[in-house]
């Protein structure tokens, strides 16, 4: 293993709560979205956010040691949200709007040495995310790519409707999105196991107190 697990650790949290981190998460969301990826987001200065980085929006922080490395933003459905909101034209049956459903987007991790063990690790607190929330699914705008990687994963995904075209990066490459979601009660999707376990083993601090500060074992 390139990195010892347990120099890894999480943060929920909310811009009411813990501004200097969110801030930090806006700026991790320009360097990788915007400066790597190209895609064309609405910038301050070095941070990356739009009109859902809102007080009902919860980010989710992946640290390897005091280094940010990547996350997440998670926004419930029953509140306004990027998918159902700016792309519409992603669903041919109807987006959720349900407290038990959310939807996860602004995921990514930094590219580095690590990558690949990080990015797993991400996929595996938005599991463990989903979790510790009550969720039954989990809704989300991404490239194929994702998809084929759950797939890959044995993760069920189901389709709101066929991939289209979205728009082209800063670079004129077209970009291609597909809307779905990911049932996560393991009856229902039982390759979440694997990932699950392994987000147990992250140590979590929650400060929105739903869990307080804990290192969680499998």
């Amino acid at each position: 293993m390139p990195h010892p697990f347990d120099r890894y650790h999480a943060l929920f949290t909310t811009e009411e709560l813990d501004p200097a981190h969110v801030q930090a998460m806006l700026r991790l969301r320009k360097r990788l979205f915007v400066d790597h990826c190209g895609w064309m987001l609405s910038t301050i200065g070095e941070v990356e956010r739009d009109q859902f980085d809102a007080w009902y929006t919860e980010h989710c922080l992946l640290f390897f040691g005091s280094d940010l490395v990547g996350g997440f933003r998670a926004i419930r459905t029953d509140y306004p949200y990027l998918t159902q909101s700016v792309f519409p034209q992603l669903a041919v049956r109807r987006f959720p709007n349900r407290r038990n459903v959310w939807e996860i987007s602004r995921f990514g991790v930094l590219p580095a040495a690590a990558q690949a063990w990080s990015a797993r690790l991400n996929y595996a607190l938005m599991f463990r995310f989903a979790e510790l929330r009550g969720a039954e699914a989990l809704v989300a705008m991404a490239d194929l790519s994702y998809e084929r990687f759950l797939q890959r994963m044995n993760i069920r995904t189901r389709r709101f409707g066929p991939p289209q075209v979205i728009g082209a990066d800063s670079r004129g490459r077209s970009l291609t999105a597909v809307a779905g979601e990911i049932p996560v009660k393991q009856g229902d999707n039982p390759g979440l196991g694997k990932f699950l376990d392994l987000g147990r083993q992250l140590e979590i601090t929650d400060a929105t107190h739903v869990l307080g500060r804990s290192s969680i074992s499998a």
